[in-house]
């Protein structure tokens, strides 16, 4: 009975603690109604271990792509940084940067906590400024026993990047 209520607990937390993505959108943000191609730059991570950067940008773009036939976009990875794009060429088209950071692992003895804020910027043809910006911070809290460090880790970045494609996708489609 007290392991049920631990649970249940945990659960309570969990919930409560994992803010919803923040959308802002700006005066020239248009939805995307007709096919078309957006580039996507890969992830600025932070201080961000290995389990949680490595997947995240990935499956970031693979949600994307599966959430294509309700978008029409096709989504292109920039293998590059920003630097290395011609700035005039980059902003004639619609382009998506992101970053994961102010990350924070707390440790107790049997359970434990980790923090994480994420943001995707939107910067649409012709526009000096993002015209969307999503805001996601996003708390993983777990017992030891029950999910593995780096199970946790990784739970996060699937958190991150399903939640943030969600978003962007529902974004440019006028939803």
């Amino acid at each position: 009975m007290r392991m049920l209520l631990v649970v249940i607990a945990c659960c309570v937390l969990l919930v409560a603690c994992s803010g919803g993505v923040k959308v802002a959108q700006k005066e020239g943000f248009a939805p995307r109604t007709r096919p078309q191609t957006m580039f996507i730059v890969p992830f600025t991570t932070i201080m961000v271990p290995a389990e949680v950067s490595a997947g995240l940008f990935d499956r970031f773009v693979d949600r994307l792509n599966e959430l294509q036939p309700r978008t029409g976009l096709e989504f292109i990875i920039l293998k590059q940084g920003l630097d290395a794009i011609d700035a005039v060429w980059l902003g004639k088209r619609d382009y998506v940067t992101g970053e994961v950071f102010a990350y924070v692992e707390d440790a107790g003895s049997s359970t434990a906590t980790i923090r994480a804020k994420s943001r995707i910027r939107l910067f649409q043809a012709d526009q000096s400024e993002p015209t969307l910006q999503l805001d996601y911070p996003v708390e993983i809290f777990y017992e030891k026993d029950y999910l593995q460090h780096e199970d946790a880790r990784r739970k996060l970045a699937l958190k991150i990047s399903d939640s943030m494609a969600e978003k962007l996708a529902e974004a440019l489609s006028g939803g």
